[in-house]
């Protein structure tokens, strides 16, 4: 990932771990806007007893949360899910930015690779930042696999560490039972 800075009008935008209530409840919040009240999206499909056992990255515009990502950690690897960007701040690359830190979040903790499922719509979205599909059709809950590898400076290194069907069962065997939705 390119690590370029985000700025809106001038103005740059910050990442946040969430490290109190509040700022857990911005994400939810946000979270919220774009799934429920955006696309909407039932309470329960949203908030899926995940979130306790996450990190929750925000982006900041002045003291505004205006993005998140969850960022789920397994043996070997982070999985950033329910991206999320405000919509009157989506097209300044909010979501690049949440994503670069969560790579480096997770780089930091030892994982080797990002992994995400998302919808055959979504995958352009992330293809065009570089990632990489495993899948070339839809499978568990009609999503793809895509993998960023860490540790790489244009995500096009060698994937030597598990493989596609492997990461689909490790994911499978946590509870995971659809695509992961992102909105950025």
């Amino acid at each position: 990932m390119d690590r370029r800075p985000c700025a809106i009008e001038g103005e740059l935008v910050a990442i946040k771990l969430a490290g109190r209530m509040e700022e857990t409840l911005q994400a939810f919040a946000v979270r919220a806007a774009c799934f429920i009240g955006e696309l909407d999206r039932s309470f329960s499909e949203e908030f899926d007893g995940q979130d306790f056992s996450a990190v929750h990255l925000l982006a900041y515009l002045g003291e505004e949360p205006i993005g998140t990502v969850r960022i789920r950690w397994f043996e070997s690897f982070a999985m950033p899910d329910r991206l999320a960007v405000m919509q009157r701040f989506r097209g300044h690359e909010v979501g690049r930015f949440l994503l670069e830190r969560a790579c480096a979040l997770a780089d930091s903790r030892g994982s080797k690779m990002l992994y995400m499922r998302v919808t055959p719509e979504q995958s352009g979205y992330f293809e065009k930042q570089g990632w990489l599909r495993l899948d070339e059709k839809p499978g568990l809950g009609g999503s793809l696999a895509l993998v960023w590898p860490i540790g790489t400076a244009d995500g096009e290194g060698d994937l030597d560490t598990t493989d596609a069907a492997e990461l689909s069962a490790r994911y499978e065997r946590a509870g995971a039972a659809s695509a992961p939705p992102a909105l950025a």
